[in-house]
């Protein structure tokens, strides 16, 4: 009897099993369309392997290099005396723990693993204090990256704000992960995470004894060879959970979906949009699409960071948002795809959902802490501080339109010619040049990403004020193919046929003007014929 149960509850857990799967894809299927959706997760898979795990993988093999020469030469004994007051205390680590986040923050999070997998190193850690680096070093994974990237787009002191919630967010998520690891292995708080042997001992005595040049070459190649491991060890879980996470997040391409690798759902976002109030009052997120930001960090903080530009352009992203993303790209930066594979590298792969669980948690109290302390910033210098101009390029442009000739434009690069005859609706119709290059179109006027705020006039050349006419009308029927797409995606209908609050929504969608109107509604002047000698 007790037989057939255990049969029974192996075949009901595995029709449970088909059931999910069958829903959850079944479900994007629909959506998407089943060719769309597998092309999607393939070309997404391939991208990430391509330009996120071998970039991370080149990271491990820098650091690891970079980390063993630093044990070798005692960079991480006098870390440790340095760092141990301050550490112990914070985060129940030893002072050479330091070392890990510094690598982190420079680099990414499996850099922690490199170190952590050195014999030397980790004879400094406990068994649950070894595990939990795997917490402590991803709360500063790509912190440098994340604060320039903030401060290149207009914002200073926001980003250090988001730095100290961060850090707050480490204590709790190393703690908690410690606490987890004890009350579960009770020994693990007494027994050593590695202990030096007398041939570990004899090789570094005899190490020692090899020329400087040597020891050098000999601890770049051990680090490196390290790296190489860790690196092809988190391929699975950035693989599998990324491209999971980004098909539930991201949305389709002008609102088709053709299959293109980071197309999805936009489930996520939906789902958090239905219970905004909450993150309005922890976070102080004014809209439910900032929460694509944490969203996407789940998976990765660089294509996270992607969003923060759109988000100032429509300003959506005020001071208060910088701080929290700040705070929880740097906390969470990609740990539901880098955990396993590094508590996997570490030999704990049993212990992944209690990380995940701890770093979950930290996380949330590093943006509750960045969003409060920014509130207090704010009442203290009684305003919100001033966004300076910032490096990054700017995502808005202009498409410049070039009189060259009599009925001849030059638009961007590309030379047209209005021709006797034809209409906006034809193709290749300079008007269909505009539409489309306002849409990110096929005609590709204009680099993907990058948005259109104006058009500018040139003159260029001496031509008829009814060929300025014509061509003007051209650029205004442009106008009007675009305005009245955008709103068939979004209403169903073309602009004319809105009525005067839809009219105002569209206006808010449409986050630049193509065309001055005083320009386009100017009546042409009549053209005077010269005279002629009879």
């Amino acid at each position: 009897m007790e037989k057939k149960e255990k049969g029974f509850m192996k075949y009901l857990a595995g029709l449970l099993c088909l059931i999910i799967v069958v829903a959850i894809f079944g479900g994007i299927g629909s959506v998407m369309g089943l060719p769309n959706m597998l092309n999607t997760v393939m070309k997404t898979a391939h991208d990430l392997l391509l330009n996120t795990v071998f970039y991370l993988m080149a990271i491990c093999v820098i650091t690891g290099a970079l980390g063993r020469i630093f044990v070798e030469f005692g960079v991480v004994s006098l870390l440790e005396r340095i760092l141990r007051p301050f550490m112990k205390p914070l985060f129940n680590l030893p002072g050479v723990a330091s070392l890990g986040a510094v690598m982190t923050f420079l680099s990414d999070n499996p850099a922690i693993i490199s170190l952590a997998k050195d014999k030397r190193f980790s004879t400094y850690f406990k068994k649950y204090q070894l595990i939990s680096l795997t917490n402590f070093g991803t709360a500063f994974g790509m912190g440098l990256l994340v604060i320039v990237f903030m401060v290149s787009n207009g914002f200073f002191v926001e980003p250090f704000i988001g730095l100290a919630g961060a850090f707050i967010g480490c204590i709790v998520s190393t703690r908690i992960m410690q606490r987890f690891v004890v009350k579960a292995y009770p020994a693990y708080k007494q027994e050593d995470a590695a202990v030096l042997t007398e041939d570990d001992n004899k090789e570094s005595e005899a190490v020692k004894e090899t020329s400087f040049f040597t020891r050098v070459l000999n601890s770049l190649l051990d680090g490196g060879k390290t790296g190489v491991d860790v690196g092809l060890s988190i391929i699975p879980g950035v693989l599998i959970i990324s491209t999971l996470v980004m098909i539930l997040t991201f949305g389709s391409t002008n609102g088709e979906y053709t299959g293109a690798a980071y197309e999805g759902v936009q489930f996520l976002p939906w789902l958090f949009g239905k219970i905004n109030f909450i993150f309005e009052w922890l976070f102080g997120f004014k809209s439910p699409e900032l929460m694509a930001f944490p969203i996407t960090s789940l998976g990765a903080v660089g294509a996270a960071l992607g969003l923060v530009p759109g988000f100032v352009e429509k300003g959506w992203a005020d001071g208060n948002a910088i701080a929290v993303f700040t705070a929880i790209g740097m906390c969470w930066s990609g740990y539901l795809s880098t955990h396993t594979a590094m508590l996997d590298a570490l030999g704990f792969r049993k212990l992944t959902s209690k990380a995940i669980i701890a770093h979950t948690i930290g996380g949330l109290v590093a943006g509750i802490v960045a969003h409060w302390l920014f509130v207090l910033f704010v009442l203290v210098i009684g305003g919100e501080p001033a966004a300076h101009e910032g490096s990054a390029p700017k995502l808005a442009k202009s498409i410049t339109i070039e009189w060259v000739g009599e009925n001849q434009v030059k638009v961007g690069d590309r030379v047209f010619t209005d021709e006797a005859g034809d209409t906006p609706e034809e193709d290749g119709s300079l008007a269909r040049v505009i539409a489309a290059s306002l849409l990110d179109g096929e005609q590709n006027l204009i680099e993907a990403g990058e948005k259109v705020d104006a058009v500018e006039y040139i003159e260029g050349a001496e031509v008829s004020d009814a060929s300025r006419e014509s061509l003007l009308n051209e650029v205004a029927a442009g106008f009007k193919m675009y305005r009245d797409a955008v709103s068939e995606r979004h209403f169903g209908v073309p602009a004319e046929e809105l009525d005067e609050a839809q009219s105002l929504e569209l206006d808010n969608l449409i986050p630049y003007k193509m065309v001055k109107e005083e320009i386009v509604e100017k009546p042409a002047e009549e053209v005077v014929e010269p005279a002629t000698e009879e």
